[in-house]
């Protein structure tokens, strides 16, 4: 049956909602920085969840979600020294999910491990490579990447192209070191919103989106204006102890206040070439977050 937008299935008595994507952060920062990151990866926080800590945040919903695709992103996956790890129990925990690994590609060589394990995996799991720029100064930089991928799909791994830029829109501006937030109107953010299959999975509770769930994770340096600080102080994640209730309205749940801190139209623009700068900031990975 269908409640809340989400179909639930019974499991020896308990309810399990069948959701179509559910994302987890391999690794919060980012070796490149696009403007605009919804994820907030671009402004320079460095660190992310070691293998063990994703295990558990998974572990907790495992029984009460089938994602139809389970997405392992960040960030920057490839950053995290454990990814085949967090690959191999993501396609245990959930067996009948598709196992979906999003990376820029820059780092695939410090895994030499993963085309084995997508092969293992075959039928099950792919590589889904962000291509971030058109232009020569960053094709000439990925063509190595691209290099490695043929030699990976000659192998029968399964990767796939996305041409990212090409649908780059503006979730914030950056007024110096201020984040400036568009103060969207909540139904008709939520209507042109990219993100409304996008759950997040991050300290073991689950989120609307990636723009709340990683709020806060940012540099100290970073500021924001009282008004968006409170706002994400207002937001509940959902915790794995809730009722099936409280799950369903979750699944289900469309626009709320929430909502504000994207823009009501989307604004499409020209991502500038996201190589970054070096000496970006350094930060232990809880150091921002307000919870």
């Amino acid at each position: 049956m269908e409640t809340h937008g989400a179909y639930v299935a019974t499991n020896e008595g308990s309810a399990v909602f069948e959701t179509y994507n559910l994302e987890i952060h391999a690794w919060h920062g980012c070796n490149l920085a696009c403007e605009s990151c919804a994820h907030y990866s671009s402004l320079g926080f460095r660190g992310g969840p070691t293998a063990e800590m994703c295990e558990n945040w998974m572990e907790l919903w495992a029984a009460r979600l089938r994602p139809r695709i389970f997405s392992i992103l960040g960030g920057e996956p490839t950053l995290n020294r454990d990814l085949e790890r967090i690959i191999r129990s993501a396609a245990r925990i959930f067996p009948d999910s598709a196992i979906r690994i999003v990376s820029n590609g820059f780092l695939l060589g410090k895994h030499p491990g993963l085309v084995s394990l997508l092969s293992e995996l075959r039928g099950r799991a792919h590589l889904e490579i962000s291509v971030h720029h058109g232009s020569e100064e960053f094709q000439s930089r990925f063509r190595p990447v691209m290099e490695l991928v043929k030699q990976w799909q000659a192998s029968g791994t399964d990767i796939r192209m996305r041409l990212a830029s090409t649908a780059w829109t503006r979730r914030y501006k950056m007024n110096g070191n201020q984040i400036d937030f568009p103060d969207g109107d909540p139904v008709s953010a939520w209507s042109s919103c990219y993100g409304k299959g996008c759950k997040q999975l991050y300290m073991g509770h689950l989120w609307k989106c990636a723009p709340i769930a990683y709020f806060g994770l940012w540099p100290s340096n970073v500021s924001v204006e009282p008004v968006w600080q409170n706002l994400a102080d207002s937001y509940t994640p959902l915790l794995a102890d809730c009722s099936d209730d409280e799950l369903g309205s979750f699944l289900g749940c469309r626009e709320e206040a929430v909502c504000r801190l994207c823009p009501s139209q989307l604004e499409k623009f020209e991502l500038p070439i996201p190589f970054r700068s070096p000496g970006v900031a350094s930060e232990n990975d809880q150091s921002r977050r307000r919870r």
